[in-house]
């Protein structure tokens, strides 16, 4: 897992650095909005948002989006847009434990959830990365028309899981789709005028 977020990190271009916003945040990018927690950092890239409190080693929080179209780095399963929310849940499963720096998989709970107004899943287990590191992950996703989002919390799981879980709750519950923003003709008219 440190060897993911070298890598994660040294991919970030300058252009986005860490920042401390507070309060309601609008990805524009990624059509959602949250709340981040008071004090926490967040890290918005062209493929997630990322927000931590104490660094992404401790603890941290990724919102993401994908087009069900993109294949996965681990597994040959792959979404389609008529899947049932447990079956998308297989493909994430499949997805995790094929990677071979996760050690030691343990699934806690995988069952249906709703995130805000979405049918979806939350799958909970715990894993070791290669340096031995015991971490828990909650993982929430859904399907809306040709996409995929998720919202997972992984954290140490000593302390600093227990630490954290309800700020990851409140992001959870602050979490809407930006309805129909890709869409909108006087929006995307709005967008051409502030970028010239």
């Amino acid at each position: 897992m440190k060897k993911f977020f070298w890598i994660l990190l040294l991919l970030i271009p300058a252009c986005a650095p860490w920042i401390k916003p507070g309060g309601s945040y609008e990805s524009s990018t990624h059509n959602f909005y949250v709340n981040i927690p008071k004090g926490w950092m967040m890290l918005d890239t062209d493929q997630y948002l990322l927000i931590s409190g104490d660094g992404p080693f401790l603890q941290y929080v990724l919102v993401q989006d994908r087009p069900l179209t993109r294949p996965f780095r681990n597994t040959k399963k792959k979404f389609n847009r008529h899947m049932l929310p447990q079956e998308a849940a297989d493909v994430i499963i499949d997805e995790i434990t094929s990677d071979r720096s996760i050690l030691n998989f343990e699934i806690i709970e995988n069952v249906p959830t709703q995130i805000h107004d979405h049918d979806g899943f939350r799958v909970i287990f715990t894993y070791k990365n290669r340096e031995g590191l015991k971490l828990k992950t909650i993982y929430l996703g859904f399907l809306t028309g040709e996409r995929f989002y998720n919202i997972r919390y992984t954290a140490v799981e000593r302390y600093y899981f227990a630490k954290d879980i309800e700020a990851f709750r409140e992001v959870v519950e602050s979490f809407r789709l930006i309805e129909n923003k890709r869409n909108c003709p006087a929006l995307r008219i709005s967008q051409t005028l502030k970028s010239n």
